[in-house]
């Protein structure tokens, strides 16, 4: 292994013993990566594992061979029987934590290092057991960990190294704190520790306590001149916290007495089980360490003189993201065991039939903005997004799988797109949902992309500089308004003035903290449960508005218009989501709101080009159609089928009235349910948007699932399959696992629960959506017609004038028959010159 000593059969006595704290190091990892996102491709954390294996590694490399890995054994020590109380207070390891430690030890038997647990005993009293008589038997000894109560073991051949690597020892603990190694436990004993529920005397602290020991050398000396304490005041602390140091210092005290059966003339590392380790890290899916270890080779080729054959994976190197505003920095290609490097320039593309590589809907838009008729062809990244939705980005993807380096060089990822499609080949083996998929929807709509993006949209450039001027307008009048109420000028864009204003001059009622600071919260979710309660909420909800579309659109949208083609070219994702949605970047258009009358005017500035129209194409509820199909509900399926009004007709059969009876109030709940129980809404949700009552709100779920019996059964059932599973699907096989739907922390299961039955909805509207798009755009070819945007359900059709109304038809006709549904389809559609007219 490549860093890891292997050593031979006869081995001297190791001059170092090295005891690593366990339990105390998976702590530290666990917390230290929790918000990394490390999990494997079924969901399964694993950040713990992965943070002890690069720390552990990292001190195999550095130090001597003989290391001792100490973990807490199962059940009490003697302290808990010993000491009523003993670290009550602390809180439950996660749920997901023990799962990791016991990987954490098998990592450590297949590294063949030494694994100590002893029942009844805690893994401090282990380590000091260890650490004292390696010391007698005359070795150095290092302890690796942070916990602080180690401090007491320190001396001139005893230290402690931190995992960030600061190294303990008796002088730095007499520099720091003021005292030696014997006076630690006394230390600890005046100042407590909370973490352990270690009380310590109330109101004494480490200034204080180092002062008293440097006095009187001891916490028995201490109390033995009490009466020779000064101040005062720390006098009658001592006296009244006297039981609970004496009680401190027993139980921080460790332990050096455990009988333990090791040899330290032999504790040499054993073996490594080369092939165990490979599987487990192939397991968890750390393919960096596989590499680092050369448990598995990297991708190796001959250089070869370029041109490749037609059919080679290739990589490439742009100066920025955009294709459209990039220039190409280098070209490779790579193909059996070898690999070329050529002229970074476009004519070298027009070779391939196809561009087979990582991200190759990106190398299309350049060769078609560089006048090459290129397509783009298979994409490994697109099948390890299949595979795992997590699997959206290349150098992460190529890291975790251990296929090669994502590095700036082309060579590297040419190489790296060839051994990433090799290996999720074999790991989709069999899978032939997700190859559909592949072949069907993600690897043809890559084109259709490609195309939408080099060809752009025309922007109305002098009506977005004047809205944004009539907006800068408003917002000045509104920020004067803003300061009229509340009494005063305050920069409206600090947090901390609002928040002032807001809870301690005009007295509203404060919602939530923020987790980080602790400040009241003034952001928008809690200033919508504000309104009414002053007017100036509503005017400051109302500037944040018109600044985000402002600051986002109106000013942005002119600069990018690309001066060559005089048009707005953004990004379309399709590994950005974990449902399969696309999303879109430089600019992000699917977040114009339509439902204001601002977000309805910027969409009036995108128009069509001379002599063309645009077709506006949305589909109707897709998401309550495709609910429809899944859940099997008969009367959810008979109001489509028979194309009767959803929202009237739940509303009728929730409030028990004809369908003329139903009046707007009544239609607007049966609408906020109908979408609402699709991200399962709760019934504090629904009476906060409705304005009524909790009960009230309640009866209108219950309600709501008497009238669909079908599609409470079909929450039921995919929940039940999906914590079996660990997964959920969409109609046509896209996965989303959720690992969380297990978790005993009620608000981090429900909330696995949501997303569990709204993912095969959200999820397969995703995918019937992308289905119409590849289906439709050759259809459009023969019209002059063009895809220019898709945004949620909607497409956005370039059509010329003459033809708009036949486009029309065949856009209408091609989405409505993407797939057969139990439901029918139901697509609107509309014809104007801006994108706000076809809409």
């Amino acid at each position: 292994m490549n860093g890891v000593q292997q050593p031979g059969l006869f081995q001297s006595k190791p001059e170092r013993i090295v005891l690593v704290d366990g339990h105390h190091l998976a702590f530290r990892s666990y917390y230290a990566l929790k918000d990394a996102g490390l999990s494997t491709s079924s969901g399964e954390p694993v950040h713990a594992v992965y943070g002890f294996a690069r720390t552990l590694l990292k001190l195999l490399r550095e130090d001597g061979d003989c290391v001792i890995v100490v973990f807490d054994a199962p059940g009490p020590s003697f302290r808990h029987e010993e000491f009523a109380g003993y670290k009550a207070q602390r809180v439950a390891p996660p749920e997901d934590f023990k799962p990791q430690v016991e990987k954490i030890k098998q990592l450590v038997d297949l590294l063949g290092l030494v694994r100590l647990e002893v029942p009844g005993v805690e893994a401090d009293d282990v380590l000091a057991t260890l650490a004292r008589r390696a010391e007698r038997e005359g070795y150095e000894v290092v302890i690796l960990t942070s916990d602080r109560d180690t401090y007491q073991l320190l001396t001139d051949r005893v230290v402690v190294v931190t995992p960030d690597e600061r190294r303990i020892t008796p002088d730095y603990l007499r520099q720091k704190y003021g005292v030696g190694p014997e006076q630690w436990v006394d230390y600890r004993a005046l100042t407590g520790d909370p973490s352990d529920n270690i009380p310590g005397v109330r109101g004494v602290g480490a200034k204080t306590a180092a002062k008293l020991l440097a006095r009187w050398g001891s916490l028995d000396r201490i109390y033995e001149h009490l009466d020779e304490v000064t101040p005062p005041g720390v006098r009658k602390k001592l006296e009244e916290g006297r039981e609970a140091a004496f009680f401190s210092r027993e139980i921080s005290r460790m332990r050096a007495d455990v009988p333990l059966d090791v040899d330290l003339t032999g504790c040499h590392r054993n073996e490594v089980d080369r092939e165990g380790l490979r599987r487990f890290l192939l397991d968890l899916e750390f393919g960096t360490l596989l590499r680092e270890l050369g448990l598995i080779q990297a991708p190796e080729a001959q250089e070869a003189a370029w041109p490749p054959p037609e059919r080679a994976w290739l990589g490439y190197v742009f100066d920025r993201p955009e294709p459209m505003w990039a220039e190409l920095g280098q070209l490779a290609a790579a193909w059996d065991e070898r690999v070329a490097e050529g002229p970074a320039r476009a004519l070298e593309l027009e070779r391939f039939p196809q561009l087979d590589a990582v991200q190759a809907k990106d190398l299309t838009v350049w060769a078609l903005r560089e006048g090459v008729r290129a397509r783009p062809g298979d994409d490994p990244l697109l099948l390890a997004y299949l595979y795992d939705p997590s699997n959206n980005q290349p150098a992460s993807t190529v890291r975790r799988y251990g296929v090669g380096d994502w590095t700036d060089r082309a060579r590297d990822r040419a190489l790296a797109a060839r051994w990433l499609w090799r290996e999720m080949s074999d790991r989709l083996e069999g899978e032939e949902r997700l190859w559909w998929l592949y072949r069907e929807v993600e690897r043809p709509l890559q084109g259709v992309l490609a195309a939408m993006e080099r060809r752009g949209v025309k922007l109305d450039v002098d009506y977005l500089l004047a809205l944004s001027q009539e907006l800068a307008a408003e917002l000045e009048r509104l920020e004067a308004e803003i300061h009229r109420l509340a009494g005063h000028p305050f920069n409206l864009n600090s947090r901390d003035q609002l928040e002032t204003v807001l809870y301690d001059e005009l007295g509203l009622a404060a919602g939530r903290r923020t987790a980080k600071t602790g400040k009241r919260s003034t952001s928008a979710s809690v200033l919508e449960t504000l309104r009414g309660a002053h007017p100036i909420v509503e005017k400051i909800l109302q500037y944040r508005e018109l600044a985000k579309l402002k600051g986002t659109y109106l000013d942005p949208l002119p600069k990018l218009v690309h001066p060559r083609t005089g048009r707005l070219h953004t990004r379309f994702h399709q590994t950005g989501t974990a449902t399969g949605r696309l999303s879109s970047s430089d600019p992000n258009l699917q977040n114009i709101p339509i439902r204001t009358e601002i977000g309805r005017r910027i969409r009036k500035g995108f128009v069509a080009g001379e002599g063309y129209l645009l077709v506006v194409a949305d589909y109707s509820q897709i998401e309550l159609r495709v609910l429809a199909h899944l859940s099997g509900d008969e009367n959810l399926i008979r109001i489509f089928q028979e194309g009767r009004d959803i929202h009237t007709q739940t509303a009728a059969w929730m409030f028990g009235v004809e369908d003329v009876e139903v009046d707007p109030f009544r239609r607007r709940a049966a609408k906020t349910i109908n979408f609402g129980v699709l991200y399962g809404m709760s019934a504090h949700r629904l009476s906060r948007e409705l304005g009524i009552d909790y009960g009230e709100a309640q009866a209108f779920i219950d309600r709501y699932f008497d009238s669909y019996p079908g599609v409470r059964a079909f929450m039921e059932r995919v929940l039940e399959e999906a914590r079996e599973r660990g997964y959920v699907e969409t109609l046509f096989g896209r996965r989303r696992h959720v690992p969380e739907l297990l978790s005993k922390a009620r608000n981090v299961r429900e909330a696995a629960e949501r997303v569990a039955f709204n993912m095969p909805v959200q999820g397969t509207a995703a995918d019937l959506i992308k289905l119409a798009m590849v289906k439709l755009a050759p259809r459009l070819e023969p019209l002059g017609a063009a895809l220019l945007l898709q945004v949620h359900d909607e497409l956005v059709v370039e059509a010329p004038e003459e033809r708009a109304a036949e486009t029309a038809r065949v856009v209408k006709a091609t989405m409505e028959e993407a797939w057969r549904l139990d439901v029918p389809l139901a697509v609107e559609v509309g014809v104007g010159r801006d994108w706000l007219e076809a809409k």
